[in-house]
């Protein structure tokens, strides 16, 4: 990987060369302390690529210690990563007022995107399961490595999504290392609504804060409600009124209001505001997801779907 050289050069321009290998095609997107880029790397065989620049021009000394932390703790951990659902990091380097992140482009939108485009703005179950096992996968590989890594900021905006509905974690910025014996963290950091009440400076994040997080995610897929707008209190999936409305009685209906219970079952624990009465692991997160799929996909096949979340009048409400 190349890394770490120090250039002279003025920001990446739409169709000119960068660093005299990357064709600029166009700026696909800006953040708090830059943009990104969409670019082809003429050495390595037109591989399309993402550049991500963080500009440090101009900004307090404070806020620019800020930026250089985030950037060196994204190279730092992507650097040893390599999962399917994790991009890949290419290259990075400096000039004296930006850094540089050459990585993997990915063609596609963010999960929270994607969501606001639907016409009811919520997901289907089914694929609701699928992002819920795709990002345990994800998860369980992160928190494995040793000394585990904490993503610390897993929301819609921070996946995303192919045409195909394969998933990727984007944005390690705040993610950390987990440190035996600290007993909370350095800053408070993690987004309102998805950070799990140990992210706000109270005792030091875990992989169970990863799980809280996935758990607002999943929550906020199924119901279409934004965890930010009511931080730690979510609704049931559905009304109790709800339960058995299409056929009481019938089996195919029992069936669904089991498997609904063990969605709703699982998915409070994750965001139970004690870390002690959360799952301990992600694995168990992942297994209880794929019984519930399996489930699911035999319940389909009596062609009965339950209706999930709340409608408009009981939204107001």
């Amino acid at each position: 990987m190349e890394s770490g050289q120090i250039f002279f050069a003025g920001a990446p321009l739409p169709h000119t060369l960068f660093k005299d290998r990357y064709l600029i095609i166009s700026k696909i997107g800006a953040g708090g302390f830059g943009s990104v880029y969409k670019a082809i790397d003429t050495q390595d065989s037109d591989r399309l690529v993402a550049i991500k620049e963080v500009s440090l021009q101009g900004l307090h000394p404070q806020v620019m210690l800020e930026a250089t932390n985030t950037f060196q703790r994204e190279v730092s951990l992507l650097s040893l990563l390599d999962h399917t659902n994790l991009p890949h990091l290419y290259a990075y380097f400096q000039d004296p007022e930006r850094w540089y992140l050459v990585m993997d482009f990915i063609e596609g939108e963010t999960l929270e995107e994607y969501q606001s485009n639907l016409p009811s703005k919520r997901l289907q179950l089914s694929e609701t399961l699928d992002i819920g096992l795709q990002l345990c996968t994800v998860l369980e590989y992160l928190h494995t490595q040793h000394p585990p890594i904490i993503f610390r900021d897993l929301k819609p905006a921070n996946i995303m999504r192919t045409s195909t509905g394969k998933l990727y974690l984007i944005d390690f910025g705040i993610a950390r290392y987990f440190k035996h014996g600290q007993v909370k963290d350095t800053i408070a950091l993690g987004s309102p609504g998805y950070a799990a009440p140990e992210q706000y400076g109270k005792a030091q994040t875990t992989p169970q804060a990863d799980i809280y997080s996935l758990g607002a995610v999943l929550h906020q897929l199924l119901t279409a409600r934004d965890p930010s707008e009511t931080p730690f209190r979510f609704l049931p999936l559905r009304p109790k009124s709800a339960q058995s409305a299409s056929d009481p009685g019938s089996l195919t209906t029992s069936m669904v209001d089991v498997l609904i219970d063990k969605l709703e079952t699982l998915i409070t624990s994750m965001l139970a505001m004690d870390i002690s009465s959360r799952p301990l692991d992600i694995a168990p997160v992942r297994h209880e997801l794929h019984a519930i799929s399996v489930l699911w996909s035999d319940i389909c096949k009596g062609y009965w779907r339950p209706k999930l979340g709340y409608s408009h009048t009981a939204h107001k409400a």
